[in-house]
C-alpha cells in the first residue's frame, strides 16, 4: 500500500514540476489581476441590464426577472407577482430604509416577521451581468438567512448597481468589514442524487428579480 501511495504522490510531484517560490506565484497572480480582460469572458454588446436579463433566462427553472420604473412601483409589482402565481399576499421584508418606507399594505401585501417556507423580499447591493448573480451583504438591515430560508425569494436591485463581472462586484466592498457576503445565482438547486437536477432543496425554489430603473430610492 505504501509503494502505491508513493507512486501516486511521485506522479503528482512530477506533474507539478519544480517547486516555485511564493514570490513568483504572487507575481503571476498579480499579472492576471493587472490584465483581467485576458482571463475573463468578453460580454456580448448591449447595456448591462439587458445582458443581466438574458443571463436570467439561462438560469435553472424558477428564475425570473422584470423591470419596474422606480421603487414606488415595487409594492404593486410584488402584489401582482404573488397574485399571478397564486401565492399568499404576504412577505418577510428586509428592514432596509428603501423598502420600509414603501406602502406595501396599500398594495394589499401583508408584512410578516418570519420567513420559513414563505416569501421574502430583499434588496441586493449589486448584480452581476455575466451570470445574473445577486450580491447580498449581511448587516444590521439585512438578515442574510432571508436568502436561504424562504421558499420564494424576491429581490430588488437598482439597474445602476449592475456590474459586468464578479470582480467589479467584490471591489465595491471592504471585505474586512463584511461579516458575510452572499452571491445568489438563481434558485437553489442540486444534482447530488443520481445527477438529476432538484430545485429548492437547500434554499428558495423560486427567485424573482425586480430591476429598478430609477437608481434613487
Amino acid at each position: 500500500m505504501s509503494e502505491a501511495r508513493d507512486a501516486i504522490f511521485g506522479a503528482i510531484r512530477h506533474a507539478l514540476g519544480p517547486a516555485r517560490a511564493a514570490e513568483r506565484i504572487r507575481a503571476e497572480a498579480d499579472a492576471l489581476l493587472a490584465e483581467p480582460e485576458r482571463v475573463r469572458p468578453r460580454l456580448p454588446d448591449g447595456d448591462l441590464a439587458s445582458l443581466f436579463e438574458a443571463a436570467v433566462t439561462r438560469l435553472p427553472p424558477g428564475a425570473s426577472c422584470e423591470r419596474i420604473a422606480d421603487f414606488a412601483a415595487l409594492p404593486a409589482a410584488v402584489a401582482a407577482h404573488l397574485h399571478a402565481r397564486g401565492r399568499e399576499p404576504a412577505i418577510k421584508l428586509q428592514p432596509a430604509l428603501a423598502l420600509l418606507t414603501l406602502p406595501f399594505a396599500e398594495a394589499g401585501v401583508a408584512l410578516r416577521d418570519e420567513v420559513d417556507d414563505r416569501t421574502a423580499l430583499s434588496l441586493s447591493d449589486c448584480a452581476i451581468a455575466e451570470t445574473a448573480s445577486l450580491v447580498i451583504r449581511s448587516g444590521a438591515d439585512m438578515a442574510v438567512l432571508d436568502a436561504f430560508l424562504p421558499l420564494h425569494h424576491l429581490v430588488a436591485v437598482r439597474v445602476s448597481d449592475i456590474v459586468p463581472h464578479l470582480e467589479e462586484a467584490v471591489a465595491r466592498f471592504d471585505l474586512a468589514r463584511s461579516r458575510n457576503l452572499v452571491v445568489v445565482t438563481g434558485p437553489s438547486g442540486t444534482t447530488d442524487i443520481e445527477g438529476n437536477l432538484v430545485i429548492g432543496v437547500h434554499g428558495p425554489a423560486t427567485l424573482h428579480i425586480f430591476l429598478i430603473e430609477d437608481g434613487a430610492a
